[in-house]
């Protein structure tokens, strides 16, 4: 190599020998300024994405606040102030605790503080009544998250609030709808048998004793009927009144529905308590009421029972309740009565008897029997009263007495008082055509049978099937059943009048009609009860009520019919008087079809009067 080559030789190698260190410096500087843009890229994302944060956090729909460790709040979002009505900056350093708020349940405080501080707990979550400034306390839903430091220990807390108090009034109108009774506001049945189950726990825990009071309106239904719907309500409503002012505030009192209310009375053992309340709540409610510019006077009747000595379960007590309601009002108005083991055994009697009733039904046991109804004024039978009979198969003949409460409590009465209308009427016509005489027929209706909506249908059917004429057909309504709408009442009476059948008003004067009603209802006769009859002419407050009956009778043109009749000094006094019709054992005691048949059909019928 010459000298001449030297120099670019060594440039050269200089050259390709610096290469890789220029390299080496570019590529690290490329890397830094890379690094630098990564970070700086991280830091303005960082930057963005605690701007997103702090906008989300101040412009949340849920109330965020930030405390500190010990509760101390740090923080507030707008929400927070908007919904609570606190300043931010009031709040900063308060403790949590500031936020507690009584629980307000129904419009009653209960005492019941929801301490905030109670959600300083991670991953927390339930509801609290936050307390507000000046404004009502809201419902809300908390979740409470924490932040920690280096060493794993708390250093924040943060908690989110979403307000719910639109959502509990909602539940508080759906439980008030399923739990109270929406006219007065009282415990329904459902609220009535949970407490009763919770105070029957608290009675086999503690060993002590509850009564229940079973309630039921004396002659509500006149009232609401004859006043109208808005005016029962208004009834309803001052009797819940005056019911919860006799009772204390642990007490429960509850409508079951209607006129039907329950008291659950707590810790109770002496039974002078128990009669007290009862006189205080019949002396509450027979105080006047004011409806629709009239004073209403009501009353009612109750039946009391008590656990444990009645029994520990709730349905043994409401039945229990329900029997010694059934007592009282049996015993009359405005009275109450305790439960004893002779109702239960009652009870179970008539529940025995009412499956007998069923099945005597369907078995055909069922016969009648007809007594006289006598002409004073030509001593000859003009008519015969019908009168059911129950041959049991076991215990033989059943008295009414005993049977027909039971038909009429159950419903049964309808069923069998329709058979006694079809049976009579053809039984009364087979006789007519046997012995050619136009013989009459009473047939009694219940209650229950007379505001039966097919009752007309059914004499229509039993006049039509036997072929009896109407006139020969003579329906007995009890005074008390006039008690009812008196318009409702007077429409069903005409409509069965116009058929052509004798109305009759039995049992008169042993109820509460008024003669000014009487005067305009379409019946034909009056037939005076046996209480009556009894001892005249020896008693003279009978006589007075017997003479009034048959004058009153004659002012309005009506028959009078007397039933009872045992001897012929009550006979000769009742023609004397000038009363039309009589019957009872002196006449003659009910007989048999077979039996009617022969006294007709032979002329015996001289032989049985004693006239």
């Amino acid at each position: 190599m010459t000298l001449a080559v030297l120099p670019e030789w060594i440039t050269l190698t200089s050259t390709l020998v610096m290469l890789p260190i220029g390299l080496a410096l570019l590529v690290t500087v490329l890397v830094q300024r890379q690094r630098l843009a990564a970070s700086r890229r991280a830091r303005d994302e960082s930057e963005t994405n605690l701007t997103k944060f702090s906008s989300a956090v101040m412009n949340s729909g849920a109330m965020i606040i930030i405390t500190d460790s010990d509760g101390r709040i740090e923080f507030v979002n707008e929400r927070f102030c908007e919904l609570t009505r606190f300043n931010a900056d009031e709040m900063l350093g308060q403790s949590l605790a500031k936020l507690s708020a009584i629980v307000n349940l129904n419009g009653t405080e209960t005492g019941v503080t929801t301490n905030f501080l109670d959600c300083l707990q991670p991953h927390w979550k339930g509801e609290l009544l936050c307390q507000t400034n000046g404004a009502t306390p809201l419902w809300t839903a908390v979740t409470t998250s924490s932040v920690l430091d280096e060493h794993g220990d708390t250093r924040n807390y943060i908690v989110s609030a979403v307000d719910i108090t639109d959502l509990k009034i909602a539940h508080r109108r759906m439980e008030q709808l399923a739990l109270f009774d929406s006219l007065t506001g009282l415990a329904n049945r459902r609220l009535f048998q949970d407490r009763l189950e919770q105070a029957l726990q608290s009675v086999r825990r503690r060993g002590n004793q509850l009564a229940i009071f079973f309630l039921d309106l004396d002659d509500f239904k006149r009232v609401n009927d004859s006043m109208g719907h808005d005016a029962g309500d208004m009834l309803l409503l001052t009797v819940a009144e005056r019911l919860k002012a006799c009772v204390r505030g642990q007490d429960t009192v509850a409508r079951l529905g209607g006129d039907e209310f329950t008291i659950l009375l707590h810790d109770v053992s002496d039974p002078k308590d128990m009669t007290m309340i009862a006189e205080n709540i019949l002396a509450s409610l027979k105080a006047p009421i004011r409806l629709n510019q009239q004073e209403v006077l009501i009353s009612t009747s109750i039946g009391i029972t008590t656990a444990p000595s009645d029994g520990d379960r709730s349905e043994t007590l409401m039945k229990n309740a329900d029997l010694a309601l059934y007592r009282a009002k049996d015993k009359g108005r405005d009275q109450y009565d305790f439960f004893t083991s002779a109702l239960n055994q009652r009870a179970v009697r008539l529940m025995n008897l009412e499956r007998e009733l069923r099945h005597g039904l369907r078995q055909d046991e069922f016969s009648l029997l007809f007594q006289p109804q006598v002409d004073l004024s030509t001593g000859t039978v003009s008519s015969l009263e019908a009168l059911v009979r129950w041959q049991h198969p076991q215990r033989g003949e059943v008295m009414p007495d005993e049977f027909i409460p039971v038909a009429e409590d159950t419903g049964l009465i309808v069923p069998l008082g329709n058979w006694v209308l079809q049976n009579a009427c053809m039984q009364i016509k087979l006789l007519q055509q046997l012995t050619g005489q136009q013989l009459r027929v009473a047939v009694n209706l219940s209650p229950r049978q007379f505001r039966d909506p097919a009752l007309e249908g059914v004499v229509d059917h039993a006049l039509s099937a036997s072929g009896l004429r109407p006139e020969s057909l003579e329906l007995e309504v009890t005074e008390s059943m006039l008690m009812d709408d008196i318009a409702a009442v007077s429409d069903q009476l005409g409509r069965l009048k116009a058929r052509g059948v004798t109305i009759t008003i039995d049992d008169f004067g042993t109820g509460y009609s008024s003669l000014r009603h009487l005067k305009h209802l379409p019946v034909d006769c009056v037939k005076i009860d046996e209480e009556f009859i009894m001892d005249i002419p020896d008693n003279r407050d009978n006589i007075g009520i017997t003479n009034a009956v048959i004058s009153i009778a004659r002012e309005l043109d009506l028959k009078v019919v007397a039933e009872g009749v045992e001897c012929g000094e009550q006979e000769y006094y009742l023609r004397d008087q000038g009363c039309d019709i009589a019957q009872g054992y002196y006449f003659g005691a009910p007989m048999t079809f077979e039996s009617a048949y022969r006294f007709f059909s032979t002329q015996g019928e001289q032989q049985m009067l004693k006239a």
